[in-house]
């Protein structure tokens, strides 16, 4: 991570896919949506804040906004405090909509704190910040890293990554739909039959195995999943058409992203076509959705020092 002049940085953070479709809360992937945060040091206060893009009317911009709390929180127990900034967001990850918008907040603000707080953090303690914070590091993990990332929880984290094939298309569509987390997590049991967890267990190795070596064969399958998505096909419209969607040239796997609304599909041709298609299920059950193509970013977030 590179630190430069003390007056100003500018820290881009991609979207994020997790779970896809078996992998529940152990692996996510990046994609090329981001979150822009431009900050610079101010010689007098009052800091300000300004918000541009996607949902910027869901977004304060006041005290109570995710980026300006969290950084003000870790700056704090970090026993440091932050000088005057204004900060200038540009957003074009949908917010509590499956794409880890949340976490690429809280990485921006993380990243923002060591910079101006002259902590000398590396990857690895903002890794460990962000999850405590989340929950989680599955979407954290692969904003940070960029890729493909497996990651795995405990005292401390262990990441595996992975380049996705940069020739297949995540096709992301969102429908007009918020599935808060809370509840998404709340439809599940506690319990699951063994047999369930085999068929996610066997799904996730085949799935990470094939992804890791570019391979399409057999992902349709390896995207299935026992132990979220059908619980949450109660609470969205038309989930559980768009996972059953018939086949389409080009079409390698389908499933929710993280805990919704949106829906991803990898695919290697016919983009539009399947986009299309997933976008006309939701129109049946009432819901508009936006259809975005995307592509993985292999990169994670990055600093760039902005001049006085």
């Amino acid at each position: 991570m590179v630190i430069g002049d003390d007056r100003g940085i500018r820290i881009r953070v991609p979207a994020s896919t997790s779970n896809l479709g078996p992998a529940f809360d152990a692996v996510g992937l990046a994609l090329q949506l981001y979150l822009t945060l431009e900050a610079r040091e101010l010689d007098e206060g009052p800091s300000r804040m300004e918000f541009f893009g996607e949902d910027a009317q869901l977004i304060p911009s006041d005290d109570s906004n995710l980026i300006w709390r969290t950084m003000t929180d870790i700056a704090v127990e970090a026993g440091s405090h932050l000088p005057f900034l204004t900060l200038r967001i540009e957003n074009e990850i949908p917010v509590a909509k499956g794409l880890g918008s949340s976490a690429a907040a809280r990485l921006a603000a993380a990243a923002a704190v060591n910079f101006f707080c002259n902590l000398n953090w590396g990857p690895e303690e903002l890794l460990q910040l962000v999850t405590l914070r989340e929950g989680h590091p599955d979407n954290v993990a692969p904003s940070l890293w960029g890729g493909l990332v497996a990651s795995m929880g405990g005292d401390r984290i262990f990441c595996s990554r992975s380049s996705f094939p940069p020739n297949w298309t995540v096709i992301a569509v969102t429908p007009d739909f918020e599935l808060e987390t809370s509840l998404a997590r709340s439809v599940l049991p506690l319990q699951v039959p063994r047999q369930h967890a085999i068929y996610n267990v066997q799904r996730t190795a085949f799935l990470m195995a094939q992804l890791a070596q570019g391979r399409s064969e057999g992902l349709r399958e390896a995207m299935s999943d026992l132990l979220h998505q059908p619980y949450r096909c109660e609470l969205l419209p038309g989930l559980k058409d768009v996972l059953a969607m018939e086949n389409y040239d080009g079409l390698l796997g389908v499933a929710l992203s993280g805990s919704g609304s949106t829906v991803i599909a990898f695919a290697d041709s016919h983009e539009k076509e399947i986009g299309a298609r997933i976008s006309d299920i939701y129109k049946a059950h009432g819901l508009l959705s936006q259809v975005r193509l995307l592509k993985a970013d292999n990169t994670g977030l990055t600093l760039q020092p902005l001049s006085a």
